[in-house]
């Protein structure tokens, strides 16, 4: 069985069987290989804008003689499907949230009902963005691997208003949240050690304040 990072293992337990799979931004298709391997759906579009990743991603693929269930296509994110294509789901890993949102910003978007995503910052944007084109969150989860931090979020089609708060830290639905909370305060915390403007220091000892009272 192909042995995966842990980043990469946390997001196959937001995918169903039923889920019609589009991963962008797929690298070496590890996380694909896994998915397809644990039998957790039969067949998914794995792209790339990167044809170097994407022919290493080829070459696991066949090294597994997975070339049946996986469809390897090298071009920008939704860009890579035509009219034949059913997708309602998708996965987007490794990458930042303005390429994200870049990505998103497809017509395409209107097909979909599940969006798995995991990025490292930006999560106001990543969150407000995508709430306001139609989903919501289901699911979200605080992952640290290898000493870095990691924020998935699961949207899913539908509408739900959220808080200021809840945009920029996340939803009473997240896991491990503490991890998160307790990574920013000390951030805050030391931007405030180390800066003599005192409306900056007030703003943060705001966020501060926050972070504590809902750190539970």
């Amino acid at each position: 069985m192909i042995k995966i990072s842990k980043r990469l293992e946390s997001l196959a337990k937001y995918i169903d069987k039923s889920d019609h799979i589009i991963d962008i931004g797929c690298d070496h298709a590890l996380l694909d290989i896994y998915i397809i391997k644990k039998s957790i759906v039969d067949k998914l579009i794995i792209s790339d804008i990167s044809l170097n990743a994407l022919e290493q991603g080829i070459l696991n693929i066949k090294k597994y003689k997975l070339e049946e269930s996986i469809d390897a296509r090298c071009g920008n994110g939704l860009e890579v499907l035509n009219n034949k294509d059913f997708i309602d789901t998708i996965i987007i890993s490794g990458i930042g949230t303005n390429t994200i949102l870049g990505i998103l910003d497809n017509e395409y978007l209107k097909n979909i009902n599940k969006l798995i995503i995991q990025s490292n910052r930006d999560y106001y944007e990543l969150r407000k963005y995508i709430c306001s084109n139609g989903f919501y969150i289901e699911n979200e989860e605080v992952i640290v691997d290898n000493n870095k931090l990691y924020i998935n979020i699961m949207f899913v089609r539908g509408n739900k208003n959220y808080s200021t708060e809840e945009l920029k830290y996340g939803t009473e639905k997240m896991i491990n949240k503490n991890i998160y909370y307790n990574y920013l305060t000390k951030k805050y915390e030391n931007i405030i050690n180390n800066c003599a403007n005192k409306e900056i220091k007030k703003d943060l000892l705001k966020e501060i304040n926050y972070l504590k009272k809902y750190a539970k």
